[in-house]
């Protein structure tokens, strides 16, 4: 890898400083791939607001909250000192326990805010925060790989095309084809999730976000032979068999006749 070292807070803040909040949790895309939201026209804080929320909702910017507890749908967060609500589907990538966030403080994006007669209402999303960070990691991690290079990576999931590998935060696929030198029909006998691997990075698509690895590459190769071959091959060794028995029958043959001449008169 190069040996320039990204700032990786600034790049996520890039990708953050354009982000803009909705109403709704529908994604796109500007053209440095950053996530963008349409744009909310600014509204001048009244005493019902909370500034530090509705900084947060239209800067894209991300506040830290406390986990209170699960509730119907998701959990109670406590944000700038206002609760909040983080659906089940916002609150990670996969969803673990209750008790992995439950009384532990996290960022969070502020995905609505917004009043009705009941008050202030707040939704925050930490798994939004946590795709960006990603996006932000991967566009580092990419820039730094080379093709050629040698890697440890661990296997995230097998599939019939071939294994994805983890790489340190970014993804990769090792195609069927170079799984190892010999074919193999099943992946899932060689390969599994979890396992650690060493592969070379072949081919890098940096628009597309795609690295093409291979396993084979860093394995020794075994050359087999033909049916032909070791037909050949087990013909050959037969006969070297029989002639070493043959041998080792006959090896006495010449010291018996030389015993018979010495009698001779």
């Amino acid at each position: 890898m190069n040996k320039e070292k990204f700032d990786f807070g600034s790049l996520v803040d890039e990708q953050l400083k354009d982000i803009r909040r909705s109403y709704k949790f529908g994604n796109s895309f500007n053209e440095d791939k950053a996530i963008v939201r349409p744009k909310k026209p600014h509204v001048e804080i009244g005493v019902d607001d909370n500034a530090t929320i509705k900084q947060a909702w239209e800067e894209g910017a991300a506040v830290p909250g406390l986990v209170e507890k699960e509730i119907k749908g998701g959990y109670e967060v406590t944000v700038a000192g206002q609760r909040a609500f983080c659906p089940f589907s916002q609150i990670d990538k996969i969803r673990g326990d209750a008790s992995q966030y439950v009384g532990r403080k996290f960022d969070f994006l502020v995905s609505e805010y917004s009043q009705d007669e009941r008050g202030l209402n707040v939704v925050v999303s930490r798994r939004e925060l946590m795709e960006i960070e990603s996006a932000a990691l991967k566009e580092a991690l990419l820039a730094e790989l080379n093709e050629g290079e040698t890697l440890n990576g661990t296997v995230t999931r097998v599939m019939d095309f071939g294994a994805f590998v983890d790489l340190g935060g970014v993804e990769g696929l090792i195609p069927a084809r170079e799984i190892a030198w010999e074919k193999v029909d099943d992946l899932n006998r060689i390969l599994k999730a979890g396992d650690g691997v060493t592969v070379k990075v072949m081919r890098i698509d940096r628009d597309e976000g795609r690295i093409s690895l291979s396993r084979r590459e860093c394995m020794a190769r075994v050359f087999k032979r033909s049916p032909d071959d070791e037909a050949a091959a087990k013909s050959a060794a037969e006969v070297a068999e029989w002639m070493e028995e043959n041998r080792k029958r006959n090896a006495g043959v010449g010291n018996i006749a030389s015993a018979f001449d010495a009698l001779k008169i």
